[in-house]
């Protein structure tokens, strides 16, 4: 599909002001974004190629201008972006360079059509650059820096668009190969396990609640790649609750980051340590962070914990038959638990007791932000269900 990209641009951009030149590449991403989602649903490798090189302007686009150290830092986080995100990108290129050497198409489906060896490097490499879209380890470091971006930005980035656009791809691959060899599956669930303890022990030290958020969608992702991994060792329970998570962290996870955009739009500041007694200057803003929290943490009747116990219960069949398999689900287990705890840890310190001194001077908040936060917050206890039944 051709499509004509039309920006006006004022002035030349050696003269022009920081706030004219974000306003113009973000014109520009706009565009680029919706050209990338063009290409989710079609049957080509080369669109999906495509639309892991577009996605990433966007967030790029939307460093904070406010001051010129700000401007650097954003400037540094978009080229980490690029540059990470563009290796990972490589493997979907020689992915689909191999595909049409031996079968004289881009068709994702033609993948089924490989050899066993084939076959298996060729879906090694579409996982690898899913790693990087979706900012596993080894190819993480993009996505915390990317929080220089805005708020609302961030809650796109985390919910909708650039993260999700890699288990996708994956998931996608993995439909369309016929029989996996299983050194995909394995592949996929011991990376998946690396990046769920790397993201847990990430959240330890992080007192901003965007980085905590950061390495939480880190961690969050790598259950879809747990539940991916164990569907090529047949269990399709698990797919289907890969799937399910995509869908319901989204809503989770939009709901916390605008929850801690809130934060800095009202009292200034989302450090963690400085946020006491929220729950009597914000009652809205508190009962959306606890539910955020809980549903991360996947505790009923939170979206997350239908998908979550959709690849949990898929490990425990497929571990049935397979030892290492069963310890790794174990442990999965273990890391969900740790999670829920320390997540309950900052709900006890940041909603009760007495304001501190930033919540009680804290501004009020916004009609149209608690009315999001309402709709968010029914969304996060119905969709698992919702998305449960879709898939069947």
């Amino acid at each position: 599909m051709n499509r004509t990209f039309a920006v006006k641009v004022p002035g030349t951009l050696g003269r022009m002001s920081p706030e004219a030149l974000s306003e113009l590449i973000e014109t520009i991403a706009h565009d680029l974004v919706a050209a990338g989602k063009a290409g989710t649903l079609t049957d080509d490798l080369i669109p999906e190629t495509a639309k892991f090189a577009v996605m990433r302007p966007k967030d790029r686009a939307h460093g904070d201008w406010a001051s010129n150290a700000a401007m650097q830092l954003a400037k540094k986080a978009g080229m980490k972006a690029l540059i990470i995100t563009h290796i990972g990108a490589l493997g979907l290129y020689l992915g689909a360079a191999i595909v049409f050497a031996h079968t004289g198409t881009f068709a994702i489906t033609a993948i089924a059509g490989l050899d066993a060896k084939l076959k298996a490097i060729v879906l090694l490499l579409v996982l690898f650059a899913a790693w990087a879209k979706s900012a596993q380890v080894p190819m993480y470091m993009w996505l915390p820096s990317a929080m220089e971006a805005p708020t609302p930005v961030s809650a796109y980035l985390h919910g909708a668009s650039m993260v999700k656009v890699g288990v996708c791809v994956f998931a996608r691959a993995l439909v369309s190969a016929g029989e996996i060899p299983e050194i995909v599956g394995w592949g996929a669930i011991i990376d998946a396990m690396v990046t769920m303890l790397f993201g847990f022990l990430m959240y330890l030290p992080q007192k901003d609640m965007k980085r905590l958020l950061a390495f939480s969608t880190i961690a969050q992702l790598s259950y879809v790649f747990f539940g991916l991994g164990l569907s090529v060792f047949g269990s399709q329970l698990a797919f289907d609750g890969a799937v399910c998570h995509i869908f319901n962290h989204a809503f989770a996870k939009t709901l916390f980051f605008l929850i801690a955009g809130s934060f800095s739009f009202t009292l200034g500041t989302r450090m963690l340590p400085k946020l006491r007694g929220i729950v009597k200057k914000y009652p809205i803003s508190s009962v959306g962070f606890g539910v955020a929290a809980l549903a991360i943490a996947g505790v009923p009747p939170m979206n997350t914990f239908f998908s979550k116990f959709q690849i949990i219960a898929g490990g425990f069949s497929v571990g049935a038959g397979n030892v290492a398999i069963l310890v790794l689900v174990c442990i999965m287990v273990a890391e969900t638990v740790a999670t829920f705890a320390w997540f309950l840890k900052w709900m006890g310190y940041c909603l009760p007791g007495e304001p501190s001194e930033e919540v009680a001077a804290g501004a009020p908040l916004p009609r149209a932000m608690a009315f999001v936060f309402i709709v968010l917050i029914i969304m996060v206890i119905v969709s698992g269900p919702l998305s449960a039944s879709w898939i069947g």
